[in-house]
């Protein structure tokens, strides 16, 4: 082979290979066709389920004593007990109340329940979030309130969900 060949082949053959690598050319592929989906049945429920009446009523939000308290009815339903998700946050002041003595139910008619208990964090603390309890009722009010008294030094923080 002359020098002439072997710088032509030198010069040509990474040319080439360059031309190659940047054109872009895929080798065609084969895929398979997509897998079936399978999804459970669902069933037609008549009563909605407390998630979706939780998002019905609407979490509401009150500040005040370098506290935040957030509340949220669950749900409403004549002969059911009624339960708020209620959660307090502070970073000064420790959250020690007894949430059934500092909490009332108040109805549009002004009449007012008593707590049946808190299942929850225990008095202490800077951030205690818990389930507020309360008897069923037996007539559907236009509204019910949920009031906190006397926590963190505000004397009534009120809560309030329409029933329509």
């Amino acid at each position: 082979m002359s020098l002439k060949s072997i710088l032509l082949a030198g010069v040509l053959m990474p040319t080439a290979l360059i031309l190659v690598a940047c054109s872009g050319a895929t080798p065609p592929t084969i895929s398979a066709p997509p897998a079936p989906t399978i999804t459970a049945p669902t069933r037609a429920s008549s009563t909605p389920s407390p998630a979706t009446n939780a998002a019905r009523f609407g979490a509401l939000s009150n500040s005040g004593g370098s506290v935040t308290v957030d509340a949220q009815l669950l749900d409403f339903q004549l002969g059911q007990p009624l339960v708020f998700d209620v959660a307090m946050n502070t970073h000064s002041v420790e959250l020690a109340d007894d949430m059934t003595k500092v909490s009332i139910l108040r109805d549009n008619a002004g009449k007012e329940y008593k707590p049946t208990g808190w299942e929850g964090a225990g008095p202490g603390g800077h951030h205690r979030e818990g389930k507020l309890k309360f008897a069923a009722m037996t007539t559907k009010p236009q509204y019910v309130e949920l009031v906190i008294k006397d926590l963190a030094k505000v004397p009534e923080r009120a809560f309030r969900w329409e029933l329509k």
